[in-house]
């Protein structure tokens, strides 16, 4: 069985989160299951965690961007 991930580094995390993309934009466009292969570790993805594969996606985005010399990502609060 074929994986979204042969030929990818999986250190890499600016190769990985668009794989994980299209996993996600998979299970929204109504796919029940989305497995995948790391190597001998098979995943599955399902619409229950989809919440799970959203943050390690922008997880990823964001050790991509730090890899690439992006500043960090600041965010405000508003108090009132």
């Amino acid at each position: 069985m074929s994986s979204i991930f042969d030929g990818i580094d999986m250190s890499d995390p600016c190769a990985v989160w668009p794989k994980l993309q299209q996993v996600c934009d998979r299970l929204l466009a109504g796919e029940m299951v989305v497995k995948a292969r790391f190597g001998d570790d098979e995943r599955e993805w399902q619409r229950g965690n989809l919440s799970e594969l959203r943050k390690r996606i922008i997880e990823l985005k964001a050790e991509c961007a730090r890899k690439n010399g992006a500043p960090p990502v600041r965010r405000a609060f508003r108090y009132g």
